[in-house]
């Protein structure tokens, strides 16, 4: 028979302990560890306001000149919170516009072109369709989608209201 010195003891009951926290952490990932997004910001000269939403001047927005490229931007629509949008330039002269928070923790989006997904920055990677849907991860409802519009070669019209 052995003998458990009050030192392993401890050390046993330390170890459960981390190991608990870390589990706990796991589960709720999103909400609990800060992801920073590799999304480029669209610079505030490249778009502007109108009454039903946002216009984009592709020629400013490099970030969405080429298939695969995504960009976010954060609206003041006169709400508590701004409005924050990931824009991305989905096939040839296709765009696709989505809210740019998690619907699991609230954190920011990142385009996997190649995927063909949006991924959660942070740690629980709740990962999304190019239809806005959860297909992946603690996120369980669905991204905002917003209408867009190309009427022209340098222009994108983002419908918000």
């Amino acid at each position: 028979m052995t003998t458990t010195t009050r030192r392993d003891f401890l050390k046993t009951i330390g170890l459960a302990t981390v190991c608990a926290c870390t589990g706990m952490a796991a589960l709720n990932a999103c909400s609990m560890i800060k992801g920073v997004s590799a999304t480029e910001t669209i610079p505030d000269y490249a778009w502007k306001r109108n009454d039903d939403g946002i216009i984009i001047d592709l020629a400013k927005s490099e970030c969405l000149v080429l298939p695969g490229g995504a960009g976010k931007l954060s609206v003041d629509i006169g709400d508590e919170k701004p409005l924050k949008l990931i824009v991305v330039h989905h096939e040839e002269g296709h765009f696709r516009v989505f809210s740019d928070c998690c619907t699991h923790g609230g954190r920011e989006l990142n385009y996997l072109h190649e995927e063909g997904k949006l991924q959660c920055s942070s740690f629980g990677r709740s990962e999304f369709s190019m239809k806005g849907q959860a297909i992946k991860g603690p996120a369980e409802g669905p991204l905002a989608v917003y209408p867009a519009e190309k009427p022209n070669h340098n222009a994108l019209i983002i419908s918000v209201l």
